[in-house]
């Protein structure tokens, strides 16, 4: 054997191979030519969130990143190119020099919307339509519109991926969830309200409310998320622990659309604070590795879960408005893994095209809903309004109740809001119902002291002073608002008053 026969050479330099010049006027120089290079196969653009792409011009509509040196990006691709082709490997300087005229040509273009596997186009005829990544190599999309849904060869928007998007399986038209529902431990209304969750993530720039999934030890909580996420959002990395900081947290939230946080029993003050940003909308400003002044900004809004068997500590009021709560029911008996595994992909592909079939009916009736007193999620509210004009459910009714219950988790254990709710709902025995009942802050304390007597509550939990019982009403005011109690605080000149009433419709 010769001894050079395990060496892996390069092959020779073919005929039109690009020039080795760039010394002593033979030629370009290798940046040059990476650059002819990368404009023959992309097209490049800056998206709407500044970052600079390039598009290839033959093959998926998928945004391959100018700036990443991962394996994904356009520096690397283009230094497997010019391997293949010509035998030569490009220089690290060569590969900055063409990026950064990449950079800068890509940046004086108009801005492009860029997604992430959930996508909108509008069609004159038609309106808004939703288009989803199937996150296969060849670029494949479904495009959904009031009408129905089809599968695209070509997506006909641009979409970027990581390595968290994975395929979504084949979808079959006239699907059935049936198969899949055996596979839910949820009680019906509940089950109703996950498919309305799961729904609601095809539906891009309106806040999705967490799906808060809690039951006791073995209700089989995280394989219920990996299913509800097969349906929308598939991955390998569904299920995640709490993020270390803001940082890491914005890195991976950028990385897919819908994900979940598993078997948590905390939730710190600043990822609380996260998580409701990241429902509504959340930008995290980073300064930029080996920079001093340039800002890396990751902007984000995400479909969220959180599996539990109990948070140790009381959740904050603006994360529980930002809630979906679904317990799973307890299972007689449990099945391997594998089986469940193997039982939830045989029914995907019919139960992906029932959800699909879905959104087109939720479309359809999303332009006609008309919802009084509108909950905190107001465009969730009007997405299950349309899915009970398609299906006959009941979801918003459903979803109702749900806030009512969390709003009253809220307060228990809590002497001051329990008291405020039955200073409202306080009797007279000697005609109807008193009115709204409004005074000082010292006065309401007052009041509330002579309901904890005459409750047999915990007086030495109201508040001693004065400045902290106003505090204490802006805090608990979201939470019993959704029990049916309005409390305000009002100014009149130099004082400060408060009214608290039922409310009445």
């Amino acid at each position: 054997m010769s001894k050079t026969s395990g060496n892996h050479r390069p092959p020779p330099p073919p005929d039109d191979a690009p020039p080795q010049g760039g010394k002593g006027g033979k030629g370009p120089d290798m940046a040059q030519v990476l650059v002819t290079m990368a404009e023959e196969t992309y097209r490049f653009i800056r998206a709407d969130d500044g970052r600079t792409y390039g598009v290839p011009k033959d093959g998926p509509n998928i945004a391959v990143p100018l700036g990443s040196k991962g394996e994904g990006g356009v520096r690397a691709k283009l230094a497997t190119s010019l391997w293949r082709r010509s035998g030569q490997v490009a220089s690290g300087a060569a590969l900055s020099d063409c990026v950064n005229v990449l950079e800068g040509e890509a940046g004086e273009k108009d801005p492009e919307p860029v997604f992430l596997r959930m996508g909108r186009l509008h069609d004159p005829e038609l309106g808004e339509c939703v288009v989803v990544d199937m996150g296969t190599e060849t670029g494949q999309a479904i495009v959904v519109t009031c009408d129905g849904w089809r599968t695209e060869a070509k997506s006909p928007v641009i979409f970027r991926r990581s390595s968290l998007v994975h395929p979504l399986v084949e979808p079959v038209h006239g699907g059935s969830l049936n198969t899949l529902r055996a596979l839910v431990n949820l009680s019906e209304e509940d089950y109703r309200l996950a498919i309305g969750w799961v729904v609601a993530a095809f539906f891009l720039d309106i806040p999705h409310p967490i799906l808060f999934v809690q039951g006791e030890q073995g209700t089989a909580k995280s394989t219920l998320v990996r299913t509800l996420l097969s349906l929308c959002d598939p991955q390998p990395a569904a299920d995640r622990e709490t993020p270390a900081g803001s940082r890491e947290w914005a890195i991976f939230a950028r990385a897919s659309w819908a994900f979940s946080f598993d078997n948590l029993t905390e939730i710190p003050d600043w990822f609380s604070n996260s998580l409701c940003k990241g429902v509504t909308g959340d930008s995290v400003l980073q300064r930029a590795l080996h920079s001093d002044e340039d800002i890396v900004v990751f902007s984000f809004q995400r479909v969220m879960a959180i599996t539990t068997i109990g948070i140790k500590h009381a959740l904050a009021g603006d994360l529980v408005d930002r809630m979906l709560l679904v317990e799973p029911e307890v299972l007689d008996s449990r099945r391997p893994e594998s089986e469940i595994r193997a039982a939830r992909e045989a029914a995907l592909p019919e139960a992906l095209g029932a959800i699909l079939d879905l959104v087109c009916g939720t479309l359809a009736h999303l332009p006609n809903v008309q919802i009084e007193n509108l909950p905190r999620m107001a465009d969730f509210a009007r997405v299950l309004a349309a899915l009970d004009a398609h299906t006959g459910w009941s979801t918003l009714a459903t979803y109702r109740e749900r806030i009512v219950a969390m709003g009253a988790s809220l307060i228990e254990g809590d002497v001051f809001a329990q008291s405020l709710y039955r200073l409202a709902h306080r009797p007279n025995p000697d005609g109807p119902p008193p009115g709204p009942w409004e005074g000082s802050t010292a006065d309401l304390l007052a009041e509330l002291h002579k309901i904890c007597v005459q409750g047999g509550m915990a007086v030495t939990e109201l508040p001693k002073d004065v400045r902290v019982a106003g505090q204490k009403v802006t805090e608990v005011a979201p939470s019993l608002r959704k029990l049916g109690v309005d409390v305000r605080r009002r100014k009149s000149g130099s004082k400060r008053f408060v009214s608290v009433s039922k409310i009445t419709s």
